[in-house]
């Protein structure tokens, strides 16, 4: 599925770029990798990669294989043949310092994401893999190569997409001067800038599909399709860039409160079209609470760049990063069955990137995340 919350920044200055740049970027390079038929284990095997030598970052995205199945990576093989990734569980694996999501209908795979494993040139391999239970499914993949020199201060451009907020009084045309909506942008670029990210271009653009259906995007914990067909929608802007779909609600079958919704991590970056090509926020408490959507903004974005939760809720699983404290399923005192952020206090809580982060708390971004934020190809 996708993760919960979003993340990026705000501009100090106002864009209108349109086009989609992506694959035409001089800073990018793509690959089209081909078409691949899984066996009846569910592998693609090896997938042929030509790593440039100057590349900062790699991103890989296959598919799609549909929503009810889950795929991810099975191995990743560097330019000397080397293991620098495996899904298996197997004792002799020492643990990389990486991470893949398991991820429905399209497969977004990121490196590095960890500045403790970089990458270098060379003819690379991927290996994917999708429960299908035993049915070949046949996956389209491409490779994105960031070639541009990453800057200890660099900046993203934002589509940012509005979906039936009438109610609301936000659109297009009245956002740029709207102080609540520049607030929110301006919270977001306050957390993100410790880790040398700032917005370049703002894109702002009104949603002309199904407004009806897609202004309170509905899932479940086995369906997310109209999450990821809005994601799908073509709304122009910016190829390299965040797109990000400010709707009403995003309601869910539980009853839980989500504010936002990225895709992956990580998000199909500079890529259009597929169900992990952007990301979701409310705009229900951006008139009440501004700072919080901020938050939210910052979030979900980071997800989409390439970060995890410093510690997942259970407390078991953690990102892969050597300075981003983590807080153990040890700390769950109360018996509920997750760490929450008093438990969590001093082992990571103060983090964006925690997994139920506040506005009050939830501050901080470490160094190694800034070095992951900074590589990714929708960033320049």
């Amino acid at each position: 599925m996708t993760s919960l919350l979003l993340a990026l920044v705000l501009p100090l200055a106002c864009g209108d770029k349109g086009g989609d740049d992506s694959g035409t970027d001089a800073g990018l390079q793509v690959e089209d990798l081909g078409s691949f038929t899984t066996d009846t284990g569910g592998l693609t095997g090896d997938i042929p990669l030509s790593v440039p030598d100057d590349a900062s970052s790699v991103m890989v995205h296959c598919g799609s294989y549909g929503y009810s199945l889950l795929g991810t990576a099975w191995h990743i093989k560097d330019g000397a043949g080397s293991l620098y990734y495996t899904n298996e569980n197997h004792e002799s694996y020492a643990p990389a310092k990486m991470r893949v999501g398991n991820l429905d209908d399209h497969l977004p795979v990121l490196f590095p994401v960890s500045p403790d494993h970089d990458i270098s040139g060379g003819d690379w391999q991927i290996n994917a893999w999708i429960a299908s239970g035993g049915t070949p499914k046949t996956v389209s993949c491409e490779a994105v190569y960031r070639i541009d020199d990453v800057a200890n201060n660099a900046s993203v451009d934002i589509n940012a997409v509005f979906v039936g907020l009438d109610a609301l009084g936000l659109d297009a045309a009245g956002a740029p001067e709207d102080a609540d909506f520049q607030a929110a942008l301006e919270k977001a670029d306050e957390l993100l800038s410790q880790a040398g990210l700032s917005l370049g271009a703002v894109n702002y653009i009104d949603f002309s599909g199904d407004v009806d259906t897609y202004s309170v995007v509905d899932i479940t914990d086995s369906d997310s399709s109209e999450l990821g067909n809005l994601l799908k929608q073509d709304v122009g802007g910016a190829g390299r860039a965040l797109t990000v779909f400010f709707v009403q609600e995003i309601s869910s079958s539980g009853g839980a409160t989500i504010l936002g919704l990225a895709a992956g991590p990580p998000g199909a970056a500079t890529v259009g079209g597929t169900s992990k090509s952007g990301m979701v926020v409310t705009s229900a408490d951006l008139r009440a609470d501004p700072a919080s959507v901020g938050l939210i903004l910052a979030h979900e974005g980071a997800h989409f760049l390439g970060l995890f939760h410093t510690s997942e809720k259970e407390g078991s699983t953690h990102d892969p990063l050597s300075d981003t404290p983590e807080c153990g399923s040890s700390a769950n005192t109360d018996g509920n069955g997750y760490v929450d952020r008093e438990e969590c206090a001093g082992k990571g809580a103060d983090n964006i990137m925690f997994w139920a982060p506040s506005v009050e708390v939830s501050t901080k971004l470490s160094d190694d995340q800034g070095w992951v934020l900074r590589r990714n190809p929708a960033v320049r």
